[in-house]
């Protein structure tokens, strides 16, 4: 239910309903102030006063547009004074709903229901006196000029006090009877909650006949209807209280000075009823003012039957404007509004109502005076939507004390964070997602992503945050992404996160083991986490194939692990991405691309902030974003501009707590001078408070400012020259410590800043702090930072060059002393880094050059250790160059120590130009060939990754000639199987505790040459596998004459492989369980992932197959722990491959092929890659049916391009294996023989070769039952003999059902039928229970079509039946359809009762 009530009778019933239950009523009127300022009572207040405003306004737009609405609406508005004396207060209603809900049947507009239109029109005490009879008179022409200077002196005598006679017959004023008013706490609280509120007039029949269609768009009536309201807001908002009378002005329109009429102040106090109803039309008395043409020029003249006649000027007249100017003067309402304030209604509301008023006054009273309504329907809806901003009174106190205090605001950026929180709440959900936020210098990129920091902390997430720094990104590359890790350890060694930090820390020993130590070396804080005496420092820690791929690793497993030791989801922040090196960029990608296939679920979100003005489209990052798009990764770009003027009117009018059109004047220049530049804007305002020219008010207490001494102020037009005049002004000592600090970069450790200032003698920590007050520095976590990367580049600007590079140098230096002292390495790097800023120009002192080389040197193995291998590069490259022209003949040792290292470094970021060079350079300048051996053996390993062909001919061509190996070249293979004989047999004469307690291999040009050996390893098998055993047997040869060393383990791997390939099955596994143990007694990282992977193929011969798959997870972890990519692949693929031979279901087999080819996908692997795609290929095709890969042409051409015959094999074998599965004979015997065409002998036994064998043979005795073609036979034969070998050597769990089923299918081709039978059961019974459910399938189905080819055909059903449950069980549902067909139309039945249903 809702009820409409009189605005007076609402006042006085919110009032009661806004008191305390236990006041009395004796003290009511005490405690109407405070009732008044209740938020219950203010907040329904406002929006009444909001529906009145919007009603005004929507009636003179209606009147602008000639609405044909307008004439009903206009009824509903009292006339504007001077065209009658109404009370408007006396003409509004407020609407209140009785309870939280409406009626489901109140449809009635307010305003126009029947409790408005049938209300009485006249009230029964018509309070008429001097002034509303003043009032009446003008609206008619009954009263001359006598009469009329008669009424103004009884006027004046009634302010005096004096009792003035009333004539007769005066008009009544209108008003409306009302419900009597309810008691507090009897429904009474309807009041406090307001609807809506109307202004609605209805004529007296005996009141003077009013102007139907007044001008309502008149610019004169427009103002003294908000100054009527205005009078009206003071009544409401004071509790009830009348205007003071000196609110009440007259104007004269004779073009001189205005006149202000001063009626007095209202009677006041208790028990004064009658008099406050004798002084009422007072108040009726400020609807009729009219206003000259000289106070507003937009004004109207008013029509004369409504203007009062000028024209008389009796003496008494003139006397009483004299005397009112001499008593009050032109003055703006806001020193009577004092009561107002007193009475504590917030100083932004008390300033609405006097602007409304004065509006009265026009131009006289300045520009802060109303001229629309419209405007006060916005500034009210601003105090109800934001109070805490535009209602609530500042804390002048404060702002007198710390100035101008800018927040963290996102420049109404709303809809572009929405979008972000939105990319956000999908990562949370399981979408991977990247937010990229771009824009050109100081829009507030950094500001947004932190605040989204702030919003991902607050709903459980983690948030880490790191900054690419310009200047330091060449030397310290990876110090940004070290420092979002490094910062999140830090905050895990507080108090509150130490049950976390355990965890943390626990399963980070699990995963990574001794290798913490490489990641302790780049994230500092973790040893805060982790103790460094618990973990094993690796004896040789350049044992690495790849170190920046172990990095990435390492970095990869951080993430996973912290990830599931939180509760929320990872939030990874990289801010100014377009000075990102292109290491950072790639660890970034690898943890992305990780994640995106956690068991768990868990994603990272990845946010970046970017001048993507500053990024050419090639830019490593680009690149990053479109390689992780590939991996299912959606991209939200949100593109910051510079805002237009009137965002920056509402940025400034939210900043000051004053509204939009106040702040307008401000706005505008600071607009003309920033052109919207978030970052420009707010430095200029907080340089205006500094300045004086935007200040708090202590009178007014809101913000204050001189426009035309803003407008005279010179400002740049650039943000960069404004911060250069900025810090120009600062006194010299702040100017010089700012200077010292950028060139350190955007920020730098307090801890360094004190180094300095101590070695060089400066003052430097005070006059930063200095700067930290003056807003152009941040001290945070004991670092300096520059506020805005626009700081840092304008304080570093101002430097002449020569200065640079002396500061530079001499900072450099001074952190060099200390460094000595300290053993500090964060200051090695860093003074490296400012010595090789300043370049060798800058040094002084030519002695320096070595000094400094050798500076370098210690600084580049740092960075080594740290696995920071750009770093290193860039370190030791600076060496060289401080060495000068002759480094060769006057420091050769250091010269070829920094081009050695500087090679390798090369090879590890993959810079091969630079890396050509240097090994030339050290080819040619080396005075031994001992000395060439380091960047030969780099090259020839840079060599393998792209023409292996070279790397296998240079490798040769150095073990021949610079090391003097020499290896056997003979490709037959009668010679070989003799070495190998001659080599089994002289290892027949030591034991295993014999080798692995051998000497150890100390000669140097012999432990390089089993490292050439080593990688030619995996090399020649891709070129010429028939050297394999030369190279295998070399190694093995070299460890028994020179010593065992780490590379020894492979050559024994190699061979055992041999050896089992012959035929030795047990010997083979003897010599790769050796490789193993000498592993594990000589470790080497570099060769791990290959000897497990070499080992393990021999160990699914020996042990059952599901078992051996936690040794390829072994290797993949110990190859990607040492960057070895390439066996990190090989063991995932051999993985995934062991898993579909070991009839695991498809489903899971196929979810773990497309993790493994996302895998080497992700590393740029291609070798594994493709090999994935030929075995998704054949599980798309038993489970769906359909290829959706790669076709057979395309895979055929990719194995012809790359030279690779087995991966030739691989597609062959698969199409070999598809036909026999659906039983496609010409495409199994034209597979069959292009499978058998390319298979080369292999001097390494494979896992893969048992399927092989098996399918093989099963397709060669299919096709001799065919064909009878006595060749097909043998082959089948041999597969069947190759089988029992393994069956009798190796693992019965592995080989067993297998021969049995080769055994089936021989005697069915020979006729033998009851062996075949046997064999048959026996073959079935053995793969069911040794849990190889695919080939039980195929079993069954070959044992159905032998009893269906013999005649027993109820037999056949049943096997046939069989196989299609096994099959089905299996997962490949495409081979279930094509089955259950065959049954149906073989057999004509319609279902097979024992056929599971499709």
């Amino acid at each position: 239910m809702a009820t409409t009530i009189p605005l007076k009778q609402w006042i006085q019933g919110a009032l009661e309903c806004s008191q305390p239950d236990d006041d009395d009523d004796d003290d009511n009127n005490n405690n109407i102030s405070t009732v008044a300022l209740s938020p219950a009572y203010l907040t329904n207040a406002l929006r009444i006063a909001l529906a009145l405003t919007q009603q005004i306004s929507d009636v003179e737009e209606s009147s602008t547009s000639q609405s044909s609405c307008c004439d009903d609406v206009v009824t509903c508005l009292p006339p504007p004074f001077p065209v009658a004396c109404i009370d408007w207060a006396d003409c509004i209603t407020v609407r209140c709903c009785c309870s939280s809900s409406k009626e489901p049947n109140d449809e009635k507009h307010f305003g126009h229901d029947e409790s408005l239109t049938n209300a009485p029109t006249t009230s029964s005490s018509p309070r008429n006196s001097p002034s509303s009879l003043l009032a009446s008179s003008l609206q008619s022409d009954r009263w001359d000029d006598d009469a009329l200077d008669e009424l103004l002196g009884n006027i004046a005598r009634e302010i005096e006090g004096e009792t003035v006679p009333l004539p007769e017959n005066t008009a009544t004023v209108t008003t409306m009877d009302a419900p009597p008013l309810p008691r507090r706490g009897i429904n009474g609280g309807y009041f406090l909650h307001v609807e809506n509120a109307r202004l609605f007039y209805i004529p007296s029949e005996d009141s003077h006949p009013v102007d139907s269609s007044p001008s309502l768009s008149s610019s004169s009536e427009k103002l003294q209807r908000i100054y009527s309201l205005g009078l009206v807001f003071y009544e409401l908002f004071s509790g009830g209280d009348l205007p003071p009378l000196d609110l009440l002005v007259v104007s004269s329109r004779n073009g001189e000075d205005l006149a202000i009429l001063s009626l007095g102040r209202a009677v006041e106090g208790e028990g004064k009823e009658e008099e406050r109803s004798s002084v009422r039309p007072l108040d009726h008395f400020a609807s009729m003012l009219n206003m000259s043409d000289d106070t507003h020029a937009n004004m109207e003249p008013y029509d004369s039957q409504h203007v009062y006649n000028t024209s008389y000027r009796s003496k008494k007249r003139q006397s009483f404007s004299s005397r009112s100017r001499q008593t009050t003067g032109v003055v703006s309402s806001r020193s009577s509004l004092d009561s107002l304030c007193m009475k504590g209604v917030p100083i932004r509301l008390c300033d609405l109502i006097c602007n409304m008023i004065d509006c009265i006054n026009g131009g006289l009273m300045g520009n802060e005076s109303y001229s629309k309504m419209v405007d006060v329907t916005y500034d009210l809806q601003l105090m109800l939507d934001k109070p805490f901003v535009y209602l609530h009174d500042l804390d002048v106190d404060r702002l007198s004390l710390h100035g101008l205090e800018l927040d963290d605001t996102l420049f109404e950026r709303n809809n572009e964070f929405e979008c972000l929180q939105c990319a956000y709440r999908r990562s949370l959900s399981g979408s991977p997602e990247l937010g990229i936020i771009t824009g050109v210098s100081g829009t507030g990129k950094s500001t947004m992503a932190h605040q989204l920091g702030h919003f991902i902390t607050s709903s459980g997430g983690v948030f880490l945050s790191g900054k690419f720094d310009q200047m330091m990104r060449r030397v310290q590359p990876l110090s940004a992404v070290a420092s979002a890790f490094d910062n999140y350890c830090d905050v895990l060694t507080r108090e509150e996160e130490t049950e976390r930090a355990m965890l943390v820390a626990s399963q980070l020993r699990t995963a990574l083991g001794s290798d913490l130590y490489y990641l302790i070396q780049v994230i500092p804080n973790l040893s805060q986490i982790i103790r460094t005496s618990a973990i094993d420092i690796p004896p040789n820690q350049d044992d690495c194939v790849d170190a920046q791929q172990r990095l990435q690793y390492l970095f990869c497993q951080f993430v996973e692990v912290i990830s599931s030791c939180s509760s929320g989801p990872i939030a990874l922040f990289m801010d100014d991405v377009q000075w990102a090196d292109s290491a950072s960029i790639s660890v970034i990608g690898h943890i992305l691309k990780t994640s995106r296939y956690r068991q768990d679920g868990n994603r990272v979100f990845f946010l970046a902030t970017c001048r993507d003005d500053e990024m050419e489209s090639d830019h490593s990052f680009w690149k990053m974003v479109e390689s992780v798009g590939t991996f299912g990764f959606n991209t939200s770009v949100v593109k910051l501009e510079c805002m237009d003027q009137d965002t920056v009117t509402r940025v400034i009018s939210n900043l000051l707590h004053l509204s939009p059109r106040l702040v307008r004047s401000l706005s505008d220049i600071v607009y003309h001078k920033t052109k919207g530049n978030p970052l420009f804007v707010s430095k200029l305002l907080l340089s205006l408070n500094r300045e004086g020219l935007l200040n708090i008010s202590l009178v007014r207490h809101r913000w204050e400012w001189d426009v035309e001494k803003i407008q005279s102020r010179k400002l740049p037009d650039d943000v960069a020259m404004f911060f250069v005049r900025s810090i120009n002004t600062l006194p010299v000592d702040v100017k010089i410590s700012l200077s010292a600090l950028s060139c350190l970069g955007a920020s730098a450790e307090c801890e360094v800043i004190y180094a300095i200032e101590t070695n060089l003698n400066l003052n430097l920590i005070e006059p930063l702090n200095v700067a930290v007050a003056e807003g152009l520095l941040n001290k945070v976590d004991g670092r300096y930072c520059f506020c805005h990367d626009r700081v840092h580049e304008a304080t570093y600007g101002i430097i002449e060059e020569q200065d640079r590079c002396l500061h530079h140098m001499n900072y450099g230096l001074s952190l060099i002393d200390v460094f000595f002292t300290t053993d500090n390495a964060s200051l090695l790097l860093t003074a490296a880094t400012q010595i090789n800023l300043a370049g060798p120009s800058a040094v002084q002192d030519a002695e320096k050059y070595h000094q400094i080389a050798n500076y370098n040197l210690m600084a580049g193995k740092k960075a080594m250790e740290m696995s920071d291998f750009s770093s290193a590069f860039s370190f030791f490259d600076h060496g060289m160059t401080f060495l000068r022209k002759k480094r060769w003949q006057d420091h050769y040792d250091l010269s070829l120590e920094l081009f050695n290292l500087a090679a390798k470094c090369a090879l590890t970021i993959k810079d091969l130009t630079s890396l050509t060079v240097i090994c030339d350079e050290v080819l040619i300048n080396a005075r031994n060939s001992d000395d060439t051996l380091n960047v030969s053996f780099i090259l020839m390993s840079a060599l393998t990754h792209s023409m292996v062909s070279e790397s296998v001919e240079f490798g040769f061509h150095v073990l021949s000639n610079e090391l003097g190996v020499d290896i056997h070249s003979s490709t037959s293979r009668e010679d070989t199987l003799n070495l190998i004989t001659q080599t089994q047999s002289t290892l027949n004469g030591f034991t295993e505790e014999t080798l692995l307690s051998y000497q150890v291999l100390t000669n140097y040009n012999m432990v390089m040459a089993l490292k050439f050996l080593a990688k030619l390893e995996s090399s020649i098998q891709q070129v010429n596998p028939a050297l394999v055993p030369f190279v295998t047997i070399k190694i093995v040869e070299l460890t028994i004459e020179h010593g065992v060393s780490p590379m020894s383990a492979i050559g024994f791997a190699y061979f055992g492989g041999m050896i089992a390939e012959l035929g030795d099955l047990r010997g083979g596994y003897r010599y790769t369980k050796l490789a193993k143990a000498l592993l594990h007694k000589h470790p080497s990282n570099e060769i791990a992932g290959e000897v497990i992977l070499k080992s393990t193929e021999i160990l699914s011969f020996i042990e059952p197959l599901q078992t051996t798959n936690d040794h390829r997870l072994q290797g993949q972890v110990a190859a990607m722990a040492a960057g070895d990519v390439h066996w990190a692949c090989m063991n995932k693929l051999l993985f995934t491959c062991t898993l579909l031979w070991s009839g695991e279901n498809l489903s899971e087999v196929k979810e773990a092929f497309i993790k493994a080819g996302h895998f080497s996908e992700e590393h740029s692997h291609q070798i594994s890659f493709y090999y994935l795609k030929i075995f998704d290929r054949t599980i798309s095709r038993l489970v769906d049916g359909e290829d959706l890969t790669m076709s057979d042409d395309q895979l055929t051409r990719h194995a012809i391009e790359t030279k690779n015959p087995y991966q030739l094999v691989i597609v062959y074998f698969h199409n070999l294996f598809h036909s026999l599965v659906f039983n496609n004979y010409e495409e199994m015997k034209l597979s069959a023989e292009n499978f058998l065409k390319f298979t080369t002998p292999s001097w390494n036994l494979l896992s893969g070769h048992s399927v092989h064998t098996l399918i093989g043979g099963l397709a060669s005795f299919r096709i001799y039952r065919e064909t009878n073609d006595l060749m097909w036979a043998q082959r089948g034969n041999q597969f069947k003999e190759r089988m029992k070998t393994w069956n009798d050597q190796g693992s019965l769990w592995n080989f067993e059902n297998k021969s049995f089923l080769l055994d089936a299918e021989y005697s069915y081709s020979n006729g033998d039928l009851e062996l075949a039978r046997v064999a048959y059961e026996k073959a079935i019974s053995s793969a069911r229970r040794h849990k190889f459910i695919h080939e039980e399938a195929i079993a069954y189905e070959l044992a159905a079509n032998f009893y269906l080819n013999t005649g027993n055909k109820s037999i056949a059903l049943k096997y046939f039946t069989d196989a299609h449950g096994k099959y089905f069980e299996w997962g490949a549902f495409a081979k279930v359809k094509a089955l259950y067909a065959y049954i149906q139309e073989t057999f004509r039945c319609d279902s097979p009762s024992a056929v599971p249903t499709l």
